[in-house]
């Protein structure tokens, strides 16, 4: 499989710039704005991609209560002008979503692809919305729902904790909100195995849940990268659970859930373990790496 062949929207996010490491070709909103047909179709004229992957999203799910517009034409409008240029030009797409899609769950059952989504945000809701437009767009499609997505460079819940454990000796961490923390570069190297099954097969699946083994709550992320900094020197506040209530945020969010990664974990094997990729990016953020 040619990895260049394979054109990136969001280029210039932390999942688009993984996927550009690997060797895609991720364009940023310069080249390739999503909200807007007659630059996607330029793009696609321009690359003659064998397949299309769009992680370009609004992402601040705070700020999306506010900023409900917005959020809509990149979210929903956006991905399915994407997803229309793909069908019109009979190419593949792998479409980003979120576990947000759902608003409670319980985290020993985790949630399959069967389940019928129950947003309770206006992000949520956005994501749903595009979800819904790349299946009615009618073209071969993925749909990837991805949670607690976390990088070596920028801001992401390691970054945050870090940052306040140097102002605070106790920290109080919310133990009902669970998810599978996934590194960008591991999602990225399991986009591109969907991507060659995709372009391989003719039965690939047109939803799939995406993240590692073993998910885990706020307090216990939170703990395992305490644990980490405590060795090379860094910040190891004490800690206590509390639940989500304790915090409100602008935005629900969901209480419990986990994504259920079974059938994507038997079509392309499991994605690698979390643990060891946070303990990387708590020693950059330290200067340990």
């Amino acid at each position: 499989m040619d990895r260049s062949a394979i054109l990136v929207t969001g280029g210039a996010g932390r999942l688009g710039q993984a996927l550009g490491h690997l060797g895609c070709t991720a364009t940023g909103r310069d080249a390739l704005d999503i909200t807007d047909s007659a630059s996607i179709r330029q793009a696609i004229h321009r690359s003659r991609p064998s397949l299309v992957i769009n992680a370009a999203a609004y992402t601040n799910v705070d700020g999306a209560e506010t900023e409900t517009d917005r959020a809509h034409k990149i979210n929903a409008a956006g991905a399915g002008l994407v997803a229309e240029a793909c069908t019109a030009a009979d190419i593949p797409l792998i479409h980003i979503s979120t576990d947000m899609v759902f608003s409670q769950g319980r985290p020993d059952q985790p949630v399959n692809e069967q389940a019928d989504p129950t947003p309770n945000s206006v992000y949520g809701q956005s994501k749903l919305d595009g979800e819904l437009k790349v299946r009615a767009a009618g073209g071969h499609h993925c749909i990837a729902r991805v949670s607690w997505l976390f990088a070596g460079e920028g801001e992401s819940f390691v970054s945050k904790m870090l940052a306040v454990a140097k102002q605070r000796d106790h920290l109080q961490l919310v133990d009902d909100e669970y998810g599978r923390p996934t590194h960008v570069e591991a999602l990225a190297g399991h986009l591109l195995k969907l991507a060659r099954h995709m372009l391989d097969a003719s039965n690939a699946p047109t939803l799939l849940h995406l993240g590692p083994p073993e998910p885990v709550n706020r307090h216990g992320w939170a703990r395992e990268i305490f644990d980490v900094s405590a060795n090379y020197g860094g910040p190891s506040p004490t800690m206590s659970p509390v639940p989500g209530s304790t915090f409100p945020t602008p935005a629900p969010r969901a209480r419990g859930l986990v994504l259920d990664v079974n059938l994507a974990d038997r079509l392309l094997g499991p994605m690698p373990a979390w643990q060891p990729m946070s303990e990387t990016v708590v020693r950059i953020i330290l200067g340990k790496a």
